[in-house]
């Protein structure tokens, strides 16, 4: 054994399907010595395990009984609802989290949207751009320091997001990195899922507990952020969305299905809700003949929430960055 692999730290990630990623990486970090849950048990001297990485993987008691060299814990994701962090704690394990780029860019886009839709952005960049003005009896005029044209398209929609509440349904990863973003911008937060978060995380992300039905009572927004499932197809149908604030927006930044397009659609139409923000669709791309196209009280993006891509690779790089800083520490 060399001396540079006699003296790395063995890490175990302990979820499925990194080993690929794990290779790839492996010449970037010759300090740490990669074991995947997935490698041949005999690789694994759980004796010599110092660093633990693990995503949707259960770290519990008897895990960490079977890792006595232990120093870090790290969750691949904010939200770290299968730690027993308590028992990471007793233990004197040094635990921390690492967020995760798919997460981060799905979020970016619902709070885009949000504050798109607090903007009426799309509707104001048509007006600028093709000189409504000249409909409102106005002159354009060189500006001052008091001299302009302070919101002269007396739009109603305009308004800020401060105060307003944002209703998620789906508190995973996505749900979590934009409850952050909401709570920066000065939002409430309320959210509904099959099991609540501890009170431990909804603390961390500033974010209480609702049922479904009092969520979309109470939202100002409401975003969509739960898996398409058998049991969330068309989760969001006519009644749901009667249960809307006029005045409320609804972004789905999720799957198409969730939502019954034909009722939002109608919805929209009627101005019994305000707006949407919409990423996906029943059917993509979105036929041209659909309705929403026409429709001036939403935003369409050609489902581009995952931003510039990701994959294991990147998100397990990222999380042994962290590790071999944590371990150095």
């Amino acid at each position: 054994m060399t001396e540079s692999r006699a003296a790395a730290h063995t890490i175990l990630v302990a979820d499925a399907g990194y080993q690929a990623a794990a290779a790839e990486l492996a010449a970037d970090y010759p300090d740490l010595r990669l074991v995947c849950a997935d490698d041949d048990a005999n690789a694994l001297e759980s004796d010599a395990v110092t660093g633990l990485i693990a995503g949707a993987a259960t770290v519990d008691e008897a895990l960490l009984q079977s890792l006595p060299s232990l120093k870090v814990a790290l969750k691949l994701g904010r939200s770290y609802s299968n730690i027993d962090v308590d028992a990471l704690r007793r233990r004197g394990v040094n635990f921390g989290t690492v967020p995760r780029k798919g997460p981060n860019c799905v979020a970016e886009l619902a709070m885009t949207l949000i504050l798109a839709l607090s903007k009426d952005l799309v509707n104001s960049h048509e007006a600028v751009s093709q000189g409504a003005y000249r409909y409102r009896g106005l002159t354009p005029e060189r500006t001052a320091e008091r001299k302009i044209a302070f919101h002269w398209m007396h739009n109603s929609r305009v308004h800020e997001v401060v105060g307003k509440t944002l209703g998620i349904i789906g508190m995973g990863e996505i749900g979590c990195e934009l409850a952050r973003r909401a709570s920066v911008m000065g939002m409430r937060t309320v959210y509904y899922k099959r099991r609540p978060l501890s009170a431990e995380l909804e603390a961390l992300f500033d974010a209480r507990y609702a049922s479904l039905n009092a969520l979309l009572e109470a939202s100002d927004y409401i975003c969509v952020a739960t898996p398409h499932t058998a049991e969330t197809e068309g989760m969001i149908g006519a009644p749901q969305i009667a249960r809307m604030k006029a005045s409320a927006y609804i972004v789905n930044i999720a799957r198409g299905g969730i939502i019954d397009e034909d009722a939002m659609i109608d919805a929209l139409r009627h101005n019994r809700i305000a707006g949407a923000g919409l990423d996906v669709f029943t059917y993509e791309p979105l036929p041209a003949d659909s309705p929403l196209c026409e429709l001036h009280n939403v935003i369409l993006c050609p489902h581009i929430g995952g931003g510039s891509g990701t994959n294991r690779g990147i998100e397990l790089g990222a999380a042994l960055a962290a590790m071999r800083q944590a371990l150095a520490d």
